[in-house]
């Protein structure tokens, strides 16, 4: 038997026969329940990937209902909430929930529904629980502990008559039974808190709760994180033994088990920066300390990894939920020997960070335009068949190009450049982030099987483009540094300072107007190799506009770096190795002294000529991605494959 063979190997979990090792734990990504319900898209977003071959179905966050007192509002954070609705209550919740897991088991996975108090409203103690967020909450009174554990009695039974196959506990990041769990939470001096005997009472009262409710027939889970990494916290050691407590005391099935937190590092969603399967050790302790399965997930985006996570018996089931999102399929593609054509996640978090604590409130995937799609957006054949041409081999000429020859075009696709990528090229040069490369490398496959005309190191012009007499031209030129009035000698831009196109001194400052990766990545590129290296961001801090799960782990590494950062501070010159700056808020004037090399990461502007010239001169245009307006890898291939599936 080979490794991915024992992915494939049934495994029984209390009442529950789970098809294969592979799991869609639970994430929320929106993708339906417009009214708190499952609807068609919900229910296509995680059923896909059944019929893709997974055999364990998480799907997303069930959130359960808070006492509230009279007249207090609901508290709804980014990725929290204390509400006082119970879902559960509604009507047709039986009806409804039980399309979702009939369409689920049709597909031959199994249903799993995580019951979730996720909130900082009301909690064990008067204490701060999480880093980044500094409020206080209530501090839970002897009945209000009893309604909410009445709560996941009451939720796991109306599951079980609703056809799930399992209930899961939510007891880590910033779920309620994790306060309880943490001493650095848990102050309390009552039967709750306290000793780690008290400490783990309310998860096992929530146990006993469903299992009076709902007996040996459904199978009854904890998602536990292993190792909180906080100060005052509780660490491996800690949570082995209270693991093999709660599970010697009550009746639980299997234990789901993470690392970290949501915010900070490490955080429970790593990032492309950590590497694959980085804390399955964390699993394989714990499953050595208890008598149950043990399911690990924590950025497994290779099969052949959670092959061997599985056949060394480190661990049970893997979790590999990002990149089931991003490739819906991959299970499938495993059996059938094609595992070349499987799109990878590249840890760049869009996924969760942009939609449930970002500006995003749909589905969606940096290198999965699908998402959040999925009703509308088919492969169908294009009614005519089309001579396309595609200019630009980035992210978004390249998605172009996929989706306009599986529609059944003629495509042909021209870069500049002798490598495909753009952009990404850059960003896969930065520390830890080689796995950007992922999504060219898989594009050029999906070119290559669909005989797609890739003709590299083609700088492509107005003629050329008319010559070809094509029905249709995509312009995917993508952008360009910006430079503006700071130009001038021993002056670098940020593609310049990755790509080694320029000496870089050995005092380095970063003249920043970027919120989002490319500063830090141009830091932590020079600091590693070297450079004294310093910040000067525009306004209060860079990287505001990284999500929350990657800042720890990219700040980590600019602080033990070296790196100098000056927040709210603009450059105003450079000359004779000085940088002269001012204060954003009080215009105040400064200075850095003996510098050697200014680069700048001012953002990019779009590289639209060849669109302008060709405009009214070919039968169909586009412009597409970057080249339109500069953004994110999603914006590109969101837009890419949109304007393919017009043609």
């Amino acid at each position: 038997m080979s490794a991915a063979d024992h992915l494939f190997r049934p495994i029984q979990i209390g009442p529950m026969s789970v098809p294969n090792r592979i799991a869609e734990t639970t994430y929320s990504i929106n993708s339906g329940r417009a009214d708190g319900l499952p609807d068609a898209p919900f229910i296509e977003h995680h059923v896909r990937k059944a019929r893709g071959g997974v055999g364990w179905i998480g799907n997303e966050t069930w959130l359960l209902p808070t006492p509230l007192p009279p007249g207090r509002a609901e508290e709804i954070l980014p990725g929290t909430g204390a509400v006082g609705f119970a879902v559960y209550e509604l009507p047709d919740f039986v009806d409804r929930v039980r399309a979702f897991t009939d369409a689920v088991h049709d597909a031959g996975a199994v249903a799993v529904m995580q019951l979730t108090h996720l909130q900082s409203l009301m909690c064990p103690s008067s204490e701060s629980m999480t880093l980044n967020m500094d409020t206080i909450p209530h501090v839970l009174e002897e009945d209000e502990i009893g309604r909410i554990l009445e709560t996941y009695a009451v939720a796991a039974e109306r599951f079980r008559d609703a056809g799930a196959d399992a209930v899961e506990i939510h007891c880590a990041h910033e779920a309620l039974p994790q306060w309880f769990l943490s001493p650095t939470t848990n102050r309390r001096e009552d039967r709750w808190g306290g000793s780690e005997e008290n400490r783990i009472r309310f998860v096992m009262e929530a146990v006993r709760g469903v299992r009076a409710r709902v007996g040996s027939g459904l199978a009854v889970g904890l998602r536990i994180c292993a190792d909180e990494h906080r100060e005052g916290g509780y660490d491996l050691d800690d949570m082995k033994r209270m693991a093999a407590a709660i599970c010697a005391a009550v009746e639980v099935d299997y234990l789901s088990v993470d690392v970290g937190s949501t915010y900070g590092r490490p955080s429970y969603i790593s990032p492309v920066h950590v590497p694959v399967a980085g804390f399955a050790p964390h699993a394989a302790a714990i499953r050595e300390a208890v008598s149950v399965p043990v399911l690990y997930a924590g950025r497994v985006n290779d099969p052949e990894v959670a092959a061997e996570l599985v056949s060394s018996g480190q661990v049970d089931l893997v979790g590999m939920t990002r990149a089931l999102i991003a490739d819906p399929e991959m299970p499938r593609k495993v059996r059938d020997g094609r595992t070349s054509e499987i799109r990878k996640c590249i840890g760049c978090n869009t996924c969760i960070g942009k939609v449930v604590h970002g500006e995003v409130k749909t589905p969606l995937c940096a290198v999965n335009p699908m998402v959040g799609h999925e009703l509308e957006w088919t492969d169908a054949t294009a009614a005519a068949a089309k001579r396309v041409w595609i200019i630009g081999g980035g992210p978004a000429g390249l998605e172009a190009a996929r989706v306009a020859a599986t529609r059944g075009h003629r495509v042909t696709l021209c870069d500049a450049g002798d490598e495909l990528g753009g952009m990404m090229r850059l960003a896969a040069a930065t520390p830890g982030r080689r796995a950007f490369l992922d999504f060219p490398e898989f594009l050029e496959g999906a070119l290559s099987r669909l005989d797609v005309d890739v003709r590299r190191g083609t700088r492509v012009g107005v003629d050329e483009v008319l010559d070809a007499k094509p029905d249709v031209v995509i312009v995917a030129t993508g952008a360009t540094p910006r430079r503006g009035p700071l130009d001038g000698p021993n002056v670098v831009d940020f593609a310049q300072a990755l790509s080694g196109g320029a000496s870089i001194g050995e005092h380095v400052v970063i003249a920043s107007e970027d919120d989002h990766m490319i500063t830090p990545g141009v830091a932590d590129h020079l600091a590693s190799a070297g450079k004294h290296v310093e910040i000067v961001h525009k306004w209060l801090m860079p990287g505001s506009q990284i999500d929350r799960y990657t800042q720890g782990e990219i700040f980590h590494r600019l602080y033990s770096g070296g790196v100098v950062i000056h927040p709210s501070t603009r450059v105003r010159s450079f000359a004779d190795r000085q940088v002269r700056t001012i204060n954003a808020h009080t215009g105040a004037d400064g200075r850095i002294d003996e510098v050697d090399t200014l680069v700048l990461s001012l953002g990019s502007q779009s590289d639209d000529a060849l669109y302008r010239e060709l405009k009214g001169r070919v039968p169909e245009l586009f412009l597409v991605g970057s080249a339109f307006a500069p953004r994110q890898i999603a914006d590109a291939t969101q837009h890419a494959a949109s304007v393919a599936r017009l043609i």
